[in-house]
């Protein structure tokens, strides 16, 4: 999967650099931001509760394919957070585990514009939209202890550092992710428009929050490299460490986040002036029409 990533993103870059040899006017560029958030075992909530919401900021390039299609490649930086603390079951009130992490995500995704932008030198005034695409982003969960945050990857807080077979595998820092949304594009002038929009960010793991599983045995745990540290980030729980096999997270659904914001797009000359010869009053091409020019013949 992270093979066809890549190839897709380097057919895309190809392409783009392509098309900008060609049809410069075609390419232009974006910066916005907004708020995000992530669902997944540390927010149970369908509508998310506002102290989850955080900030992103996001930017990149646009290549105007035709009135209908854009193709985008995209930067996105943000952070996501989960509290149990602000959970509706009872048991992740109990469970009591939060965390935090930075979100780097770089993607390569298809517009669709349904209604089409207008004509060239009329443009539409609002286009609704549809996009998917591909991406490749960095995450790393980290959880409070003393004032400090520390980094939960590394301890295997579910049993990924303990020796033998049957244990869960390290999950990565870098994953795929597969952004899908909605959203509205007004044109304010033939060169800038807004557009205000909101997308999923599917991923195909469940370790965006370090949650996924059951417990670790805790005497096992405690002989991996972080092993005390491990033990103790591993659970919250008032009535101590829990037995081995005792469920910590919902492996069945794999975590996601989401988008919401509003970005200014650039297009230089997209919808200026066509490049067809100039026109006379009567809409034929060219310029005045010659007069035949006087023979000395007839005088």
């Amino acid at each position: 999967m992270k093979k066809f990533s890549l190839f897709f993103l380097v057919a895309f870059l190809g392409s783009m650099h392509f098309n900008m040899l060609n049809a410069q006017s075609r390419l232009g560029v974006f910066i916005g931001g907004g708020t995000n958030w992530y669902y997944g075992d540390m927010n149970d909530r369908l509508l998310t509760h506002p102290d989850l919401f955080r900030y992103y900021f996001n930017g990149g390039l646009i290549y105007t394919i035709n009135p209908y299609f854009d193709a985008e490649l995209g930067f996105l930086a943000g952070k996501i957070v989960g509290a149990d603390s602000l959970a509706i079951q009872s048991f992740n009130l109990k469970r009591n585990l939060s965390f935090v992490s930075q979100i780097r995500e770089v993607s390569a995704r298809i517009n669709y514009h349904p209604l089409g932008y207008g004509g060239r030198n009329k443009p539409r005034r609002f286009s609704p939209y549809i996009f998917a695409g591909i991406g490749y982003f960095h995450h790393n969960p980290k959880a409070e202890l003393n004032g400090d945050l520390v980094e939960l990857q590394p301890l295997g807080t579910e049993g990924q550092y303990i020796s033998g077979d049957g244990n869960p595998k390290p999950y990565k820092l870098y994953q795929i992710s597969a952004p899908f949304g909605i959203g509205l594009e007004t044109q304010i002038s033939k060169s800038f428009a807004i557009r205000l929009e909101v997308a999923n960010h599917f991923t195909f793991f469940d370790h965006l929050d370090d949650l996924s599983s059951d417990y670790a045995d805790s005497t096992k745990l405690v002989t991996t490299p972080n092993g005390p540290l491990a033990v103790e980030m591993a659970s919250n729980l008032s009535t101590g460490y829990p037995n081995e096999g005792f469920g910590r997270g919902d492996p069945k659904d794999n975590d996601s986040f989401t988008h919401l914001g509003i970005s200014i797009i650039w297009r230089p000359s997209f919808y200026g002036k066509g490049s067809g010869g100039n026109k006379n009053s009567n809409g034929r091409s060219g310029g005045k029409r010659k007069k035949k020019a006087n023979c000395p013949a007839y005088g």
